[in-house]
């Protein structure tokens, strides 16, 4: 098989369950605006954020390790991957038990006049173990072969019940606290419907194999084996996730619940910008530690040669439309968020970097090497701490969009210069470099052109996105053997998949 049309199409159901995980993520940010207000939003948001923080701590990085390990056991030795299951969801379950009582425990401590925002951490933190274990479930469903258990629970069912049960509570006229619960409650069912897919592929892999399970609890090696992975990997998975929602709780802090509802909007809305690269991050991580674990190297290049340049040329038009239209696509939130138009715009700067460099994170973290994501991610967030804490007293939300870009493109930058250091993966190419010119000129020349002749408004916007596509259309076509995207062509000309999701 082809090696781009086969991960084509396996990314085909990953991109739809991003795509819709964005469309929805976008329409409960609406439907907060919309009934809730800034301040309200901003109390949802800020509890999201630490709820989304705590759970890195819950999940200890087993996640990422579970798409490390079990493609390379599965290879090794299949009957012992019960045991590996065991000894990646017991630590979640009890992890996610200390990281609720921490949460609950730092939620006391938030002075008097944030009362709401004590009380929803407090509902929250009790769906923290169900929470971790979910995630590294589904996770382990990605390390033994196919993405649809995960698209489908993690970014197509979760997502589409959250902003149904905000339009519900709303109507009942419950406010922020019952709200921000209500974005943890899908979990409950996801994690029945987790364990249960997880049991039957697990069986299905032995199956296979021809060998029986030797036993269901790992061994001091396999232990150690997680542990090694995991631990750094953990440390790294804590500071990413501060380093996307910790700026919302300090900027509730420092610049108060509004000024948090408006930032917060802004930073979920550029989210929107790694729906390609978050599909094929999906699809591409176990083949990254397959062809790694294996030593070659060539292999791990043309993948990520290849879907770099899809994401750029996919992805890159986003950071353009919101950073000239900023006031238009901040209006649908309601009334007081386009006054983050500025800051949205300079979060954009920050996405455009991580975005052409494509998956280089997994790319480092499937070659074992999370010690050095964990070094990266701390440095990246005490430059983002740093800058947060001198910026926003004196530039508001724009001082935090500028703290959170820099972090960013340190992040990334670090990431990219390990990787061809450390791997031999060559990051930079012509290839790419192709993909950047057909989404920059090709798409963003004709959307500047419309900002500039009419204006931050839906008629500019709709004429630039129109225009702007065409050309963009175009130029692919005929570049299109640069771009890769015969893949692509593959993907559609055979909807019918090898095994289960190829």
């Amino acid at each position: 098989m082809h090696a781009s049309g086969a991960v084509a199409r396996s990314g085909a159901l990953a991109l739809v369950g991003a795509v819709v995980s964005a469309l929805m993520g976008f329409a409960f940010t609406i439907t907060l605006g919309r009934t809730l207000g800034p301040a309200g939003a901003g109390v949802v948001l800020q509890a999201v954020a630490a709820f989304t923080i705590a759970l890195a701590v819950g999940r200890f990085g087993l996640d990422t390790t579970a798409v490390w390990l079990l493609p390379r056991l599965a290879d090794e030795n299949p009957a012992r991957l019960r045991a590996g299951l065991t000894g990646l969801l017991l630590p979640a379950l009890g992890l996610g038990v200390v990281a609720g009582l921490g949460l609950a425990a730092i939620a006391a401590t938030y002075p008097p006049q944030q009362r709401e925002l004590t009380l929803a951490l407090w509902g929250m933190a009790g769906f923290l173990p169900l929470a971790a274990v979910m995630t590294v479930g589904l996770s382990a469903t990605r390390g033994l072969g196919g993405v649809r258990p995960f698209v489908l629970i993690n970014s197509i069912a979760v997502p589409t019940a959250r902003p149904a049960l905000v339009l519900a509570i709303t109507a009942l006229g419950l406010g922020s606290v019952a709200v921000a619960i209500s974005w943890v409650a899908p979990t409950v069912l996801a994690v029945v419907v987790t364990l249960w897919l997880l049991r039957r592929r697990v069986r299905r892999a032995e199956r296979r194999a021809g060998d029986p399970p030797v036993d269901a609890w790992p061994d001091r090696g396999l232990v150690r084996r997680i542990r090694g992975y995991a631990l750094p990997r953990s440390v790294s998975t804590v500071l990413e996730q501060g380093l996307l929602w910790l700026d919302v709780v300090l900027v509730g802090v420092l610049a108060g619940q509004a000024a948090a509802g408006v930032y917060g909007t802004a930073s979920r809305l550029v989210a929107a910008g790694l729906v390609l690269s978050t599909a094929l991050r999906i699809v591409v991580a176990p083949q990254y530690s397959r062809s790694l674990g294996r030593g070659d190297v060539p292999a791990a290049q043309r993948l990520y040669t290849m879907t770099t340049s899809w994401i750029v040329l996919g992805s890159l038009p986003v950071p353009i439309l919101f950073s000239l239209f900023g006031g238009t696509w901040l209006g649908l939130f309601g009334p007081g968020f386009q006054d983050g138009s500025l800051a949205l715009g300079l979060l954009c700067v920050g996405l455009a970097g991580v975005l052409l460099a494509g998956n280089i994170q997994s790319m480092l973290l499937m070659s074992g090497r999370s010690g050095w994501v964990a070094v990266n991610k701390g440095l990246a967030l005490l430059v983002t701490l740093g800058l947060l804490v001198i910026l926003v007293p004196w530039l508001g939300i724009e001082g935090a969009a500028i703290a959170w870009s820099v972090g960013a493109l340190v992040d990334t930058g670090l990431a990219t210069w390990q990787v061809q250091r450390l791997i031999g993966v060559t990051v930079a190419g012509s290839d790419v470099g192709v993909a950047v010119l057909v989404a920059t000129v090709g798409f963003g020349l004709p959307a500047l052109v419309s900002r500039l002749l009419l204006g931050d408004t839906w008629t500019a916007l709709l004429i630039g996105t129109v225009v702007g596509g065409a050309v963009w259309a175009g130029a692919s076509a005929w570049l299109r053997e640069r771009l890769h995207l015969h893949g692509v062509l593959m993907m559609v000309q055979r909807r019918r998949s090898e095994g289960e999701d190829h």
